[in-house]
């Protein structure tokens, strides 16, 4: 059995939902995993796998109006270097080391990558912010800087891997021989449930826009009822339900409503793709790969996309919700089975191959107890 690193990038929960899956199936295939994160995934791992999961710094993002602030984030970040530079050092030093990995997997945390080329540990990168390095896309003019900016990035991350896993909803040329494009995955949970249409439309809100706003669009349509999570407070205004987070409560709503509003993620994309919910996208500005994931999801005929809600971009979505759900077979429908097959197939071209083969008689379900040695 192989000793592996797994590290997660800290800004949002698609990348520790994603950790949680990947890394509790190779728990049940055996293998010592060691998971490292920083802010959101790592207060979402440490809930599931306790003392397993370390600490890493992680760069943080501020935003403003639904964009990414690029002074307050340099400024931010600028005033934590020491901090980075204590906090890394002594994991480095003190954990990696002790716990000599055969194998380091990274989803978009670019410091264990570097680690890993350092002290020559095989890695693999697992994300799906790569779509943008390893794959020919349609690019818009108008967005030539922002694409700049964003590949400039990603391809800064994962910078010597031996393989490119790359999670993604459509098809598209690789250009990479050490890359693979595999379906999306999703969470246990949403496989079990089952989808209807309540008459709900459920409204993700992330997009910095204030609420007085929102509302002035979403009550021009008085007999259409919302269910609006992101602002965290329990009211009705009018026929605008406001929701307190709940994953449970989230996911119900989600899996019974007409269709969905939110930015353009990946995770919720492929939790509505997995239903077969119609999706209107809102990508939130200066995030390049949700551009990209709007542009496809509208021209593959999923939903429609609009830079910002108004009230023309909300009636074409509520005019087109009865249409039947695309079928173009350019579409990696979400699976995570045919994900793990793809997964496997990358991990049995290393030096040491890696089985993900679940141990059926293994009791182990996210412990390993000699990590708990390993000082943090």
């Amino acid at each position: 059995m192989a000793r592996i690193i797994y590290a997660v990038a800290g800004e949002g929960y698609g990348h520790s939902s994603r950790a949680h899956l990947v890394g509790q199936r190779l728990l049940d295939a055996g293998h010592e995993v060691m998971f490292v994160a920083s802010q959101k995934a790592l207060r979402y791992l440490r809930s599931i796998y306790g003392p397993q999961v370390k600490e890493i710094f992680g760069l943080s993002f501020a935003y403003r109006r639904g964009r990414i602030d690029p002074v307050e984030t340099f400024t931010r970040n600028l005033f934590q270097v020491a901090r980075a530079k204590t906090l890394n050092k002594r994991l480095f030093d003190q954990v990696y080391r002790r716990f000599d990995p055969d194998l380091v997997i990274t989803d978009f945390e670019p410091f264990t990558g570097w680690w890993a080329r350092r002290a020559r540990v095989p890695f693999i990168s697992l994300d799906n912010e790569h779509l943008l390095t390893v794959c020919r896309l349609e690019h818009r003019l108008r967005h030539v800087f922002p694409r700049l900016t964003a590949t400039a990035v990603t391809r800064s991350v994962g910078i010597g891997a031996g393989t490119y896993v790359v999670t993604n909803f459509f098809n598209a040329p690789v250009k990479s021989h050490r890359a693979v494009l595999a379906p999306p995955i999703v969470r246990p949970i949403v496989t079990t449930m089952e989808p209807s249409d309540a008459g709900h439309v459920v409204v993700y809100w992330t997009t910095g826009t204030e609420e007085a706003r929102l509302r002035a669009v979403l009550r021009k349509f008085p007999a259409q009822r919302f269910l609006v999570y992101g602002f965290d407070k329990s009211t009705t205004v009018r026929n605008c339900v406001f929701k307190r987070a709940s994953t449970e409560g989230f996911l119900k709503d989600l899996a019974s409503a007409r269709g969905v509003v939110a930015s353009a993620g990946l995770s919720l994309i492929s939790e509505c793709m997995h239903w077969r919910k119609r999706m209107l996208l809102l990508p939130l500005a200066g995030q390049y790969e949700q551009i990209v994931n709007a542009h496809y999801f509208e021209k593959l005929g999923l939903g429609i996309t609009a830079k910002r809600l108004t009230e023309a971009a909300l009636s074409r979505f509520l005019n087109r919700l009865n249409e039947p759900i695309s079928q173009d077979e350019r579409i990696l429908w979400p699976d995570n089975e045919k994900f793990f097959e793809t997964l496997e197939t990358a991990l049995n071209r290393l030096e040491k191959p890696v089985s993900i083969a679940v141990r059926r008689n293994d009791s182990r379900r996210g412990s390993t107890p000699s990590l708990a040695a390993v000082s943090n």
